[in-house]
Protein backbone atom coordinates (compact mmCIF):
# COMPACT_ATOMS: atom_id res chain seq x y z
CA UNK A 1 0.00 0.00 0.00
CA UNK A 2 2.90 2.24 0.54
CA UNK A 3 4.22 1.50 -2.82
CA UNK A 4 0.66 2.30 -4.29
CA UNK A 5 0.65 5.48 -2.61
CA UNK A 6 4.43 6.50 -3.06
CA UNK A 7 3.65 5.89 -7.21
CA UNK A 8 0.36 7.87 -6.60
CA UNK A 9 2.61 10.47 -5.56
CA UNK A 10 4.75 10.30 -8.08
CA UNK A 11 2.02 10.09 -10.78
CA UNK A 12 0.83 13.61 -9.31
CA UNK A 13 3.85 15.22 -9.32
CA UNK A 14 4.68 13.42 -12.69
CA UNK A 15 0.93 15.28 -13.64
CA UNK A 16 2.00 18.58 -11.76
CA UNK A 17 4.72 19.17 -13.72
CA UNK A 18 3.08 18.34 -17.20
CA UNK A 19 0.32 20.55 -16.28
CA UNK A 20 2.72 23.16 -15.39
CA UNK A 21 4.73 22.52 -19.06
CA UNK A 22 1.66 22.76 -20.75
CA UNK A 23 0.44 26.14 -18.78
CA UNK A 24 4.04 27.49 -19.71
CA UNK A 25 3.57 26.39 -22.89
CA UNK A 26 0.47 27.81 -23.78
CA UNK A 27 1.05 31.24 -22.42
CA UNK A 28 4.09 31.22 -24.78
CA UNK A 29 2.01 30.41 -27.54
CA UNK A 30 -1.04 32.96 -26.41
CA UNK A 31 1.81 35.53 -26.46
CA UNK A 32 3.07 34.37 -30.14
CA UNK A 33 -0.45 34.27 -31.82
CA UNK A 34 -0.75 38.09 -30.23
CA UNK A 35 2.49 39.33 -31.52
CA UNK A 36 1.66 37.25 -34.83
CA UNK A 37 -1.54 38.94 -34.63
CA UNK A 38 -0.55 42.43 -34.07
CA UNK A 39 1.78 42.25 -37.03
CA UNK A 40 -0.39 40.46 -39.57
CA UNK A 41 -3.15 42.62 -38.67
CA UNK A 42 -1.56 45.71 -40.29
CA UNK A 43 -0.26 43.30 -43.01
CA UNK A 44 -3.42 42.31 -43.97
CA UNK A 45 -5.20 45.26 -44.15
CA UNK A 46 -2.83 46.55 -46.61
CA UNK A 47 -3.71 43.59 -48.62
CA UNK A 48 -7.27 44.10 -48.38
CA UNK A 49 -6.55 47.96 -49.51
CA UNK A 50 -4.43 46.87 -52.36
CA UNK A 51 -6.71 43.91 -53.38
CA UNK A 52 -9.64 46.39 -53.19
CA UNK A 53 -7.87 48.96 -55.03
CA UNK A 54 -6.83 46.60 -57.60
CA UNK A 55 -10.47 44.71 -58.17
CA UNK A 56 -11.50 47.19 -60.58
CA UNK A 57 -8.10 47.37 -62.50
CA UNK A 58 -8.07 43.27 -62.76
CA UNK A 59 -11.93 43.81 -64.42
CA UNK A 60 -10.71 46.61 -66.65
CA UNK A 61 -7.72 44.18 -67.47
CA UNK A 62 -9.40 41.35 -67.97
CA UNK A 63 -12.17 43.34 -70.11
CA UNK A 64 -9.33 44.78 -72.42
CA UNK A 65 -7.89 41.14 -72.75
CA UNK A 66 -11.62 40.19 -73.88
CA UNK A 67 -11.44 42.89 -76.27
CA UNK A 68 -8.32 42.68 -77.33
CA UNK A 69 -8.71 38.96 -78.15
CA UNK A 70 -11.74 39.11 -80.18
CA UNK A 71 -9.48 42.20 -82.42
CA UNK A 72 -6.88 39.65 -82.66
CA UNK A 73 -9.12 36.71 -83.68
CA UNK A 74 -10.94 39.46 -86.26
CA UNK A 75 -7.54 40.08 -87.26
CA UNK A 76 -6.62 37.00 -88.09
CA UNK A 77 -9.65 35.89 -89.74
CA UNK A 78 -8.77 39.16 -92.44
CA UNK A 79 -5.57 38.21 -92.35
CA UNK A 80 -6.28 34.51 -93.67
CA UNK A 81 -8.74 36.07 -96.16
CA UNK A 82 -6.29 38.33 -97.77
CA UNK A 83 -3.44 35.91 -97.72
CA UNK A 84 -5.85 33.68 -99.31
CA UNK A 85 -6.59 36.24 -102.11
CA UNK A 86 -2.86 36.97 -102.09
CA UNK A 87 -2.43 33.61 -102.98
CA UNK A 88 -5.15 33.45 -105.90
CA UNK A 89 -3.64 36.63 -107.44
CA UNK A 90 -0.10 35.25 -107.80
CA UNK A 91 -1.77 31.78 -109.09
CA UNK A 92 -3.50 33.86 -111.75
CA UNK A 93 -0.71 36.05 -112.31
CA UNK A 94 1.70 32.95 -112.92
CA UNK A 95 -0.76 31.30 -115.07
CA UNK A 96 -1.13 34.21 -117.23
CA UNK A 97 2.99 34.77 -117.49
CA UNK A 98 2.64 31.04 -118.52
CA UNK A 99 0.65 31.91 -121.15
CA UNK A 100 2.37 34.70 -122.64
CA UNK A 101 5.61 32.54 -122.21
CA UNK A 102 4.21 29.89 -124.35
CA UNK A 103 2.67 32.71 -126.76
CA UNK A 104 6.04 34.27 -127.37
CA UNK A 105 7.68 31.32 -128.15
CA UNK A 106 5.09 30.52 -130.46
CA UNK A 107 5.55 33.27 -132.01
CA UNK A 108 9.19 33.15 -131.82
CA UNK A 109 9.02 29.49 -133.89
CA UNK A 110 6.53 31.24 -136.70
CA UNK A 111 8.50 34.20 -137.05
CA UNK A 112 11.02 32.34 -137.31
CA UNK A 113 9.70 29.40 -139.73
CA UNK A 114 8.47 32.58 -142.00
CA UNK A 115 12.12 33.45 -142.22
CA UNK A 116 13.33 30.46 -143.39
CA UNK A 117 10.74 30.19 -145.64
CA UNK A 118 10.21 33.52 -147.39
CA UNK A 119 14.23 35.09 -146.57
CA UNK A 120 16.77 32.10 -146.14
CA UNK A 121 15.28 30.40 -148.96
CA UNK A 122 14.81 32.70 -151.23
CA UNK A 123 18.38 33.89 -150.26
CA UNK A 124 19.97 30.32 -150.61
CA UNK A 125 18.48 30.04 -154.15
CA UNK A 126 19.94 32.86 -155.34
CA UNK A 127 23.13 32.51 -153.55
CA UNK A 128 22.79 29.11 -155.63
CA UNK A 129 22.49 30.60 -158.88
CA UNK A 130 25.18 32.86 -158.17
CA UNK A 131 27.53 30.37 -157.35
CA UNK A 132 26.74 28.72 -160.62
CA UNK A 133 27.30 32.11 -162.70
CA UNK A 134 30.64 31.98 -160.89
CA UNK A 135 31.25 28.40 -161.66
CA UNK A 136 30.16 29.11 -165.43
CA UNK A 137 32.26 32.06 -165.77
CA UNK A 138 35.48 30.56 -164.12
CA UNK A 139 34.49 27.34 -166.32
CA UNK A 140 34.44 29.87 -169.63
CA UNK A 141 37.62 31.84 -168.62
CA UNK A 142 39.73 28.69 -168.30
CA UNK A 143 38.34 27.72 -171.65
CA UNK A 144 38.58 30.59 -173.03
CA UNK A 145 42.59 31.62 -171.68
CA UNK A 146 43.35 27.08 -172.54
CA UNK A 147 41.81 28.20 -176.34
CA UNK A 148 44.21 31.37 -176.13
CA UNK A 149 47.38 29.32 -175.47
CA UNK A 150 46.52 26.64 -177.40
CA UNK A 151 45.75 28.54 -180.30
CA UNK A 152 48.49 30.48 -180.29
CA UNK A 153 50.87 27.30 -180.42
CA UNK A 154 49.30 26.47 -183.30
CA UNK A 155 49.71 29.62 -184.84
CA UNK A 156 53.46 29.39 -183.94
CA UNK A 157 53.27 26.02 -185.30
CA UNK A 158 51.77 26.64 -188.53
CA UNK A 159 54.17 29.65 -188.92
CA UNK A 160 56.93 26.75 -188.11
CA UNK A 161 56.06 24.79 -191.09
Amino acid sequence: MVVAAVAIVVQMGVLLALYMALRRTSERMEGIAGRLEQQATPVLTTAAAILDDARPKIAEITTNLAETSASVRTHAGQVGIAATEIVERARLQAARLDEFVINAAHKVEATTELLQNKVFSPMRRVRAIVTALNAGMSFFKSNRSQRRGSSGEVEDEEMFI
